[in-house]
């Protein structure tokens, strides 16, 4: 898969959105987010391989040994990523595994919100029904005072009567 720079960030900046927060602010010189961005997810991409047992294959060994001195390309040519000055090259494992990592952490946001959604209208019921409850006091209590001043009403009445009587 080939992407131009704009393509790759637009494309694939959730998956770093943090360490190119953190180059924009930190660095003094000026990095270009696509190479911040490409080597957040070719660790990423390292540790899920580291995971998952999968072993390089001969031949990306021995580059990665005879070019041990350059660091982070290494890295790069490892999982299976190249950065030219105007694309990034991505080669078929690596871009199945990008892909993935871009779909768990579509889901995974997806799943957040949905679960903000959930609470959000949870709590929006409960407050009606917190509501709907102080009204129902309120009204029961409206009832028994009525009844409290009927049957003082009825015994206040009936002294007067009594006592008009006697």
């Amino acid at each position: 898969q080939r992407y131009s720079h704009s393509q790759f960030v637009s494309r694939y900046r959730t998956l770093g959105s943090r360490e190119m927060k953190k180059a924009a602010k930190s660095s003094s010189r000026k990095v270009k987010p696509v190479v911040v961005l490409v080597d957040t997810i070719a660790k990423k991409m390292m540790e899920i391989i580291d995971k998952s047992g999968a072993q390089a294959t001969t031949a990306t060994s021995d580059k990665k040994s005879k070019s041990s001195s350059s660091g982070d390309k290494a890295d790069l040519l490892a999982v299976g990523i190249q950065v030219g000055k105007t694309k990034v090259f991505l080669r078929r494992r690596a871009f199945d595994i990008l892909e993935k990592m871009r779909k768990d952490f579509m889901a995974t946001a997806a799943i957040k919100v949905q679960a903000i959604a959930r609470g959000y209208i949870h709590h929006r019921t409960y407050v009606e029904y917190c509501q709907s409850n102080l009204q129902l006091q309120c009204w029961v209590r409206v009832i028994i005072a009525e009844r409290k001043v009927q049957v003082a009403r009825e015994n206040f009445n009936a002294k007067r009567i009594q006592s008009v009587y006697r």
